[in-house]
């Protein structure tokens, strides 16, 4: 799957949903963001129920740009509840992407029905 388009004028409307959301900050001009591309569809896949992932055209959204302070390409920003939580720069391996969000999914998750009452 082919991680869909986030931009200035939609991306508040996108980051309003319940799951985190995970930015990748590319251009076409960039090598690198091209490598990424497969992986970042991959990653869209995996989590589809449980992370939003967009891609952000870095020359076509500067506010974006601004916003999350992207200073080199590429650049994934995990945002939770409106705050950017992670990011990784640079050509990243599928796992280490998997590790940033499995981390970061296992401290939001609500807590179940269940209490464990300590003993002492």
């Amino acid at each position: 799957m082919r991680a869909p388009i986030i931009t200035d004028d939609t991306y508040k409307i996108k980051l309003a949903g319940p799951n985190p959301v995970l930015l990748d900050f590319w251009a076409p001009w960039c090598n690198p963001c091209r490598a990424m591309d497969p992986i970042i569809g991959a990653i869209a896949d995996q989590y589809r129920d449980r992370v939003a992932v967009y891609k952000v055209h870095a020359d076509t959204n500067p506010i974006l740009i601004v916003k999350y302070d992207i200073r080199s390409l590429p650049t994934l920003t995990l945002i939770n509840n409106g705050r950017t939580v992670d990011r990784l720069v640079g050509i990243t391996p599928h796992t280490q992407i998997q590790v940033m969000l499995e981390n970061h999914l296992l401290t939001t998750k609500p807590i179940e029905d269940h209490h464990v009452i300590p003993t002492l």
